[in-house]
């Protein structure tokens, strides 16, 4: 025990430093690293005693224990107010959406449970890994910042003893410093003196990575290293798979490298002190953070040391070293860094704020590392930044002091300048999408330094932000015109361009350009230099300049002086952020009331209107299918162009632009312009082509050109345009979607635009216009317009989709509201000259006799705008005459249509009624029979009933007569027709036979068919065979058509294996494609009770049924048993019986065994049973099974009552149980006890006999018991069956006296089983989750916490760490115990995704809505809308009788076959 001197020693050595390197140059290497693997736990304890232990010693300056109470006493409630909780992949976290700062404050489950939040609107996600707790932090929470746990206190000084702050500093540094030099450690590096070792041995370390999968790394370990499959897969992640010489080790790194295709695997060679040291170093990571978290002012000596600059200039910081260096880190490795981090530097304000600035400084560098990494950003140093920009009053720090913005756009800009071409454009044509990917990730940086807008400026922030925006600019420059296209003519084009990373790029900045506009608005001087160096940059782009001279053209007596353009024939660009940018900051302008400022610049609206339009008239003439040759990729880029993610920044911004230039132009000249870019000029000349095709587009055009008017006119509900607010324009939205059909909550938002913090404002609105419908035990609930809001209700809202346009109904469109000052001179588009021209063209044309010219859409879209045209000019008297004409003119064509029409209907009707007349005269005789006929039948049928009725008596000697049987059944498969008779061609039955434990006594109990008889079924009913059918019937000659068939089809099908399995027997019924895996022969039932003078002439079956008998026995023998097929196997019938007893107590409540010999025919004995003999038999046996029932209830009565007087009276003799009266409580709970069984019995013999039981039984439940007996044979009062047998009786009671366990009454009567009990809110299934342990692992890796619906367990599912052998195959935790609690089938809640996993074999599963639904009544699969979840009784008692009636794996044959499956999913390894 020498090391527990050595921090005295330490202490009075004059180089303290040193002798601690010493110390530990001499430990580590005898305790990591060893050749030998030291045993579980045996490590740790090393390392605690002898380096950990010694070291807090010294810290301290005494025993730790000590020490840190006298610590605590000097610190108060200085200690870390803050959670700090760094999440892993996967784990739930929650964000308040009434009082988080931004989507980015999140809780984690245990302080969310003890916060004020709680009662809040709160959201749930998964959480990527890398953050942390936003508990205690003041400034992520507008109230309610701490949880209970958590609270600030008053107190924030620290007060810590001098000598121990000394020591701390000295430690830290040491202990820093030398985890620094090790984790970064380079081959050309060398030990210090103190950590050298005499050994010389070496390691091959591998480090896993992203690029090879799991199983390809434990293949080449195979390979290179020569070692088992188990020993591969413990050599995953970084770890050292040979220890030898240098040589040795040369070698198998040589193997490995050459054993991997592709990217080689990072394999290096390390000696065994430095991998011991690393080791350590890692280890020293944990305890840093067990240290700093005792005190405050451990803390910031900790964060004074990790900060401090190092002696050399040249140099970083250590911290800085650590950040730079973690793209070269590990997986492992780079979690402590992190972790690290969080508990110390982010913890505090002030230290945070150094870091920041060292992170912002580095920045550049760490994106660049991360670019080329292979690892995901949740596991690289730049996912600090969220922790970092996210803050308010840092990101103004950071803004003022480390120019930020210009720092993360300037990183941008250097990474995507490689995408440049010769005119300073982007263009992505072969670029690399997992670069791509990973630049455009900074762009959340940026989004999170803008996601919350200052209240206060100051003029260094002015200045800063200004700054920024200037090099935003010049990269939106870049973006301006990008990626032009040009109209392909003759042939299609060959090769379709790159488009989807221009649109990739554009969704990135839609909400950073919402975001900068919004600060742009706190502040009217930033807002009006804003838009000044917006328009100073759009009009320095060079980008698509014009190839030709102004020219004049005239229309009207108007003139318009422009640049002749075409886009059907110029390049064209779909890229303008700059313009539309521009649009935005005017708007602002006007709401701020500083639009005077903008007409000093004078603004050239014709230019700025220019590009906007092109983008219009593009999407026009696609729609008009002229661009067909260019391909999908254009038809994909208008659709993106107008579709809800990208149209508020681009479609929406070029309308916004377009409506700024028609309010400031002359309206002649505007819509000249407009005519001009649709190509329609001539068109409305007179200059026109006559040719078909040209006309059809000339036609479109000029409808999507009015159309484009109608919203230039109609559309104001923007704030600024005219005077609505945020709220207006969602309801609106919200109004527009509803009237195409009612919608779920969650189609609501994601057909609604969201700000940079994921709101749609929905809730605020959708109360007021619509109505909300809760769900059923399917679907979801859907919210239905309020019929008073149908007013506002507009058939050319500019936001519908062609598809919803379609949908909709032609209603005129309600009065919009009236435009801001700045925008009002728009309404004199409507009577200016040109308009009325356009009119008068389109009315001329529909009252020629021409119809091609002309469509019914255009006219609509006239009709529209002609009201607002003459309640604002009277010059267009002449186009309401050519209107009046044109409706006229239709109006006479319709009712001519109409007339026409109806003579033909009145022409049909009489040819119809002639016909029938001929043919009742034709047919006189049978219309005069038919009354008596059916009265004949009717008595008939009234007679038999009348029979019926007078005996319904299923067992015994006065058992009645079976009065139905199957009767004429058609096949479902060829519709012909067939009586069921004994020597018939058989007629069968769809059936599925599967295996079941749903009445177990004893779950988890090892299910083996070997060692038990099948007849007897176990007392625990550990597993049964089931056997079910639809209810189809088929002839058996066309089933057996029809399985070959299936079986020829489906032997192609891709991954039929994972819908039916061949081999099995399995086929999908014809009809309702329920699984099936066997038929059933439908025999007649009044073969089953033989009258006594028949006995000797039992007709024999067919042989058709005898085969179809057959083939059902021996596959509920195959399935039951699980045994190849062996038609000679005693066991085939008696499994036949079993499957009949298992699926009536599966039917009923508890058991009925099927043991009556009648049933079987003994081979030793040549006599044929009498039917007397068989009916008194039934008797007898029945008797005696329902007196032992009884028993069970009673002594199971007896013991929960632990009436044992009572149950020693009953077991003295028979007699007793005549003395039972009503009210004793034993009597009333045999009434209720036996109730099951005698439900069960009655079924069976139902089926047995043929003969129906009493109407009455299902019309009154109440008076079942009676019924029921009669219906048996059995006495009213069961406690006479034991006088009537007393002889037999008494002895049996004796022998079951002394035979009985004292400890078993209480297993004698079984209850339904039952799925587990959820809890109401699905939170405490996530806080359960998120303490789960996986038995098998100890690493950080994310899990699956699933949990099993039939037994309760939690597993951990689809992960390597819990697979295990299952019939020598490996397989997931799920299914291995699905193999055991259910036989192969399993209902699993996956807890983290919410979302039930039904499961029936190895190889086949699929996923089921879980029963837990929203406020809104849908379920949140993955959790991605992340709403508070509460169970849903109904649902769960469905999947509960889905459960008990044996329908999962119907239900997953049905799932799989409507999915289509094209990639098989590995079920088995869940």
């Amino acid at each position: 025990m020498l090391f527990l001197f050595c921090p005295q020693k330490w202490q009075e050595a004059s180089n303290r430093e040193a002798a601690i390197l010493s110390y530990l140059g001499e430990q580590v290497p005898l305790i990591y690293c060893l050749e030998a693997e030291p045993q579980q736990g045996e490590e740790e304890q090393k390392v605690e005693e002898r380096l950990l232990y010694p070291l807090e010693c010294f810290i301290f300056g005494e025993d730790p224990s000590v020490g840190l109470e006298k610590l605590q006493q000097y610190s108060g409630s200085s200690s870390a107010q803050q959670c700090g909780r760094v999440f892993k992949e996967g784990e739930t976290v929650y964000s308040c959406r009434d009082c988080a700062i931004d989507p980015t404050c999140v809780l984690c489950i245990e302080c969310f449970q003890k916060s004020v939040h709680k009662s809040h609107r709160y959201k749930m996600h998964a959480s990527a890994g890398g953050g942390f707790c936003d508990c205690g932090d003041l400034e992520a929470w507008k109230t309610g910042p701490c949880c209970s746990q958590h609270d600030p206190g008053t107190s924030d000084e620290c007060v810590m003893d001098p000598g121990l702050r000394e020591r701390a500093q000295t430690l830290f540094h040491l202990l820093l410093r030398y985890t620094t030099d090790m984790l970064v450690w380079e081959d050309t590096n060398e030990l210090s003196e103190e950590l050298k070792v005499k050994e010389d041995t070496y390691f091959c370390v591998l480090y896993n990575d992203e690029h090879h999968s799991y199983d390809h790394v434990i293949y080449t370990l195979q390979r290179a290293i020569a070692c088992d499959q188990n020993q591969a897969q413990i050599y995953t992640g970084r770890k050292a798979v040979k220890r030898g010489t240098l040589r040795s080790c040369q070698q198998a790194k040589d193997n490995i490298r050459v054993s991997i295709l592709g990217k080689p695997l990072r394999v290096e060679i390390l000696h065994t002190a430095i991998m011991a040291h690393q080791t350590f170093a890692l280890r020293l990571g944990a305890w840093f953070q067990k240290i700093i978290g005792y005190s405050v002012g451990l803390r910031e000596v900790f964060c004074q040391v990790a900060l401090e600059p190092a002696a050399d200039d040249n140099n970083p910081c250590l911290i800085s070293r650590l950040m730079l260096h973690d793209a070269k880190l590990y997986k492992g490795a780079r979690k402590v860094v992190h972790e690290l981090i969080f508990s110390s530097l982010l913890m505090d304000t002030e230290y945070k704020r150094q870091f920041a600035m060292k992170f912002t400084e580095h920045y550049k560098q760490l994106q660049e590392d991360f670019i080329s990494d292979d690892h995901q950003r949740n596991i690289s140093i730049t996912a600090l930044s969220v922790q970092i920009f996210t803050v308010p009053t840092l990101a103004r720090q950071l803004i003022d002091e480390g120019s930020v913005i210009k720092v993360i756009i300037d990183t941008v800009m250097d990474m995507m300048r490689e995408h440049l071409d010769s005119n300073q454009r982007f263009h992505f044509q072969g670029h690399n999408p997992d670069k791509f990917f990973r630049v455009q990730v900074i762009f959340h940086d940026l989004r999170y330094i803008l996601i919350s807008k200052p209240s206060v400026w100051t003029e260094t922030l002015r200045e800063k932000f200004l700054e920024g925006l200037h090099v935003f600019l010049r990269f939106l420059c870049c973006m301006q015109g990008m990626e032009e296209v040009k109209r392909q003519l003759g042939q299609h084009v060959e090769v379709e361009p790159e488009w989807e990373a221009g649109f990739s790029l554009q969704m990135q900045l839609r909400h950073i350009l919402a975001m900068f506009q919004d600060w742009c608005s706190s502040d009217e001087r930033v807002l009006l230099l804003a838009f000044q160096e917006c328009h100073r940059a759009l009009m320095s782009c060079t980008n698509q300049p014009f190839r030709s001279e102004p020219t004049d053209s005239y229309m009207c007596k108007q003139i318009l002086h422009a640049r002749p353009y075409k886009v059907s024939q110029e390049p064209v660009s779909i890229h303008l952020p700059i313009s539309r940018l521009l649009a935005g900051l005017y708007v602002l302008l006007c709401q701020t009331g500083v639009c005077i400022y903008v007409f000093q610049l004078q603004l050239n609206f014709t230019e700025l209107a220019e590009q906007p339009l092109r983008c219009v008239v593009l999407a026009a003439q696609v729609c008009a299918d002229m661009w067909r040759r260019n391909g999908l990729s254009l038809v994909s880029q208008v659709y993106y162009y107008q579709d809800l993610k990208c149209r508020d920044e681009m479609f929406d911004k070029d309308i916004i632009m377009l409506q700024i230039a028609a309010s400031k132009m002359d309206p002649n000249h505007f819509l000249m312009l407009v005519l001009l870019r649709f190509e329609l000029f001539d068109v409305f000349n007179g200059n026109s082509s006559s040719k078909d095709q040209v006309v059809k587009q000339w036609n479109r055009l000029t409808e999507e050109m009015l159309y484009l008017i109608i919203i230039i006119v109609g559309e104001r509900y923007v704030p600024g345009i005219s005077n609505v607010t945020k709220e207006d324009v969602t309801m609106r939205e919200v109004i527009h979607l509803l009237c195409i059909q009612p919608m779920a909550h969650s189609s609501l938002v994601k057909n609604l635009p969201e700000n940079e913090s994921h709101e749609t404002w929905l809730e605020t609105v959708v109360s007021k216009v619509a109505i909300f419908k809760k769900p059923g035990v399917s679907g979801h609930g859907l919210y239905e317009l309020k019929k008073e809001c149908l007013k506002e209700f507009n058939p050319f809202f500019y936001h519908y989709s062609r598809p919803q346009h379609s949908k909709v109904r032609a209603l005129r469109p309600p009065v919009p509201p009236p435009f801001c000052p700045g925008f009002s001179n728009i309404v004199y588009l409507l009577c200016c000259d040109i308009f009325i021209h356009i009119l008068r063209r389109i009315f001329q044309k529909a009252a020629e006799d021409r119809s091609s010219r002309w469509t019914e859409p255009m006219i609509q879209r006239v009709w529209l705008l002609l009201p607002h045209t003459v309640s604002l000019s009277s010059s267009s008297v002449s186009c309401v005459v050519f209107a009046q004409s044109v409706q006229d003119k239709e109006k006479a064509e319709r009712k001519r249509k109409a007339e026409a029409a109806k003579a033909h209907r009145q022409k049909i009707m009489a040819q119809m009624s002639a016909m029938q007349k001929n043919f009742i005269e034709s047919n006189k005789m049978l219309y005069d029979n038919m009354p008596e006929s059916s009265i004949q039948s009717d008595t008939a049928a009234s007679v038999e009933s009348f029979d019926v009725d007078e005996s319904r008596v299923a067992v015994g000697p006065e058992q009645g007569v079976c009065s139905t049987d199957w009767g004429a059944q058609i096949c479902i498969l060829c519709q012909e027709e067939q009586e069921v008779q004994a020597q018939a061609p058989a007629m069968v039955l769809t059936a599925c036979v599967q295996r079941s434990t749903v009445l177990t006594q004893d779950r988890g109990k090892t299910l083996s068919p070997e060692g038990c008889y099948p007849l007897f079924m176990p007392p625990d009913l550990a597993v049964g065979t089931h056997t079910g059918s639809c209810g189809h019937v088929m002839h058996a000659t066309c089933w057996q058509k029809y399985f070959e068939a299936v079986q020829n089809t489906t032997r192609n099908r891709l991954h039929a294996d994972l819908i039916i399995d061949l081999e099995n027997g399995e086929y999908m019924c014809p009809l309702c494609k329920s699984l099936c895996n066997t038929v059933i022969p439908l025999i007649p039932s009044k073969l089953i009770f033989v009258p006594p003078e028949s006995v000797f002439s039992m007709p024999k079956f067919s042989r058709s049924i005898t085969e179809m008998l057959g083939v059902c026995a021996t596959t509920v023998h195959r399935v039951g048993l699980q045994t190849a097929p062996n038609d000679l196997c005693p066991y085939v019938p008696v499994m036949s019986w079993n499957t009949c007893a298992y699926t009536i107590q599966a039917i009923g409540n508890v058991g009925l065994v099927l043991s009556i010999p009648a049933l079987y025919q003994e081979e030793a004995v040549d006599l044929q049973p009498s039917a007397v003999s068989t009916a008194f038999n039934h008797l007898y046996l029945l008797h005696l099974v329902t007196m032992g029932h009884m028993l069970q209830v009673l002594l199971y009565a007896c013991h929960i009552g632990k009436d044992f007087q009572l149950l020693s009276r009953c077991l003295s003799s028979s007699l007793s149980f005549l003395r039972l009266r009503a009210g004793v409580p034993g009597v009333e709970s045999v009434k209720r006890g036996v109730l099951p069984f005698l439900r069960c019995a009655a079924l069976f013999f139902n089926c047995l006999t043929g003969v129906p039981p009493p109407e009455e039984l299902s019309e009154s439940p109440e008076s079942q018991l009676p019924l029921l007996c009669s219906y048996l044979s059995l006495p009213s009062n069961l406690f006479q069956l034991f006088q009537q047998h007393r002889d037999v009786v008494t002895n049996l009671i004796k022998r079951y006296k002394y035979s009985i366990p004292c400890n078993c009454a209480n297993k004698l009567y079984y209850l339904r089983n039952r799925l587990i009990d959820l809890p109401e809110d699905y939170s405490v299934l996530l806080n359960q989750a998120s303490h789960f342990k996986c038995p098998n692992s100890s690493d950080d890796e994310r899990k699956h916490p699933t949990l099993c619906l039939q037994c309760g367990v939690m597993l951990c599912a689809q992960s390597p760490c819990c697979q295990q052998q299952l019939n020598g195959e490996e397989v997931g935790a799920c299914t291995a115990h699905a193999a055991i609690c259910g036989a192969g089938v399993g209902m699993f809640l996956r807890v983290r995704e919410c979302e039930i996993i039904l499961m029936a074999s190895k190889t086949r599963g699929s996923p089921y809505p879980a029963p837990y639904l929203d406020d809104y009544g849908e379920t949140d699969p993955q959790l991605g809308r992340g709403n508070p979840l509460h169970l849903c009784p109904e649902r769960y008692r469905k999947l509960h009788h889905m459960w008990q009636q044996h329908c999962i794996l119907e239900e997953i044959a049905r799932s799989l076959e409507l999915l289509n499956v094209m990639f098989p999913f590995e079920w088995q390894m869940i």
